[in-house]
């Protein structure tokens, strides 16, 4: 208790350096939720990656895929269950792209 009189300045800064890092901490955590699908015949993790990932690319997609799941290689087997990341697709207006030039002028 004598080292907190002593170094008020100190002991302050770490309370608030604490807090500060435990706010980034549930700021930044993994949101991401996940759902089952049945694997069916002629699917690839890379076919599934095209129907299901979102905004996400298709190798993070099949890098997230694989580690829920312990897949080592790129190998899945129809019928078997994958547990696959629930990424929701934004609104592919919000990516438009209006370059200056492209303006009418009035």
């Amino acid at each position: 208790m004598n080292w907190v009189k002593r170094n008020q300045n100190t002991a302050l800064f770490m309370v608030f350096a604490v807090i500060f890092m435990a706010i980034l901490l549930l700021i930044n955590r993994d949101t991401t939720t996940y759902t089952n699908i049945k694997v069916q015949e002629g699917d690839t993790l890379w076919s599934l990656s095209d129907r299901y990932k979102g905004d996400l690319s298709n190798a993070e997609w099949v890098r997230l895929v694989k580690n829920e799941n312990n897949i080592m290689d790129d190998e899945i087997i129809a019928g078997h269950t994958l547990i696959i990341p629930d990424h929701k697709q934004t609104d592919p207006t919000n990516k438009e792209i209006v370059l200056a030039s492209d303006k009418n002028d009035e």
